[in-house]
């Protein structure tokens, strides 16, 4: 009898809980996709919930393709391995790097910068400041990726008025911009669509 008072109450708070705890927090089920240890926020960050760590901190369009996610930002272009292993190749938004402020109130613990992803993953990090030791699939998704941003300008012009989230937004606005040639510069060597010179 004492068993069945307790199950039954338990049931009731079940009952009580359960659909208050969905309620809350519909939004994340709703807006985040997750990938095993990586999370696309509602906010459009990419996290890795594991290492408390923001691979990118303003994501614009992303694309998964076999076992890698591949993602434009703020912060450059990146390619991440999916699954047990952790391998991250980003090229890198030189300005963004020099100009990210670290202490921002609001932020929360979250958000990292270019530092603090390689003091985090140290040798599963790779860090490039061009896209011509990439291969020609990752180069290929990566201009698709800048491709499906017709509006990039727009983008552009948030950063650039941004005071708080870095030192310099202007700066940063353009080294994403010379990021975003250099992109389609290489995507058109590869293709043939500008001839070499040496």
């Amino acid at each position: 009898m004492k068993v069945r008072k307790v199950c039954i109450w338990f049931l009731i708070f079940v009952a009580i809980i359960g659909p208050l705890y969905l309620y809350i927090n519909i939004h994340r089920y709703m807006d985040t996709k997750t990938f095993f240890r990586y999370e696309i926020t509602y906010f459009y960050e990419l996290r890795d919930y594991f290492n408390n760590l923001t691979i990118e901190n303003k994501m614009y369009t992303y694309i998964v393709k076999g076992d890698y996610l591949y993602t434009y930002g703020v912060s450059g272009y990146t390619k991440t391995k999916l699954g047990l292993g952790i391998h991250i190749i980003k090229v890198v938004n030189l300005e963004y790097e020099k100009k990210y402020i670290f202490q921002v109130e609001g932020r929360g613990s979250f958000y990292s910068s270019i530092e603090e992803l390689r003091y985090g993953y140290l040798d599963d990090i790779t860090l490039l400041t061009n896209f011509e030791d990439m291969d020609d699939e990752d180069i290929n998704t990566f201009y698709l990726l800048y491709k499906e941003n017709p509006d990039i300008e727009k983008d552009l012009s948030l950063i650039e008025k941004s005071r708080f989230s870095y030192k310099d937004g202007k700066k940063v606005a353009q080294g994403l911009r010379e990021l975003n040639n250099s992109l389609v510069k290489e995507y058109r060597k590869r293709n043939g669509e500008i001839k070499e010179t040496n």
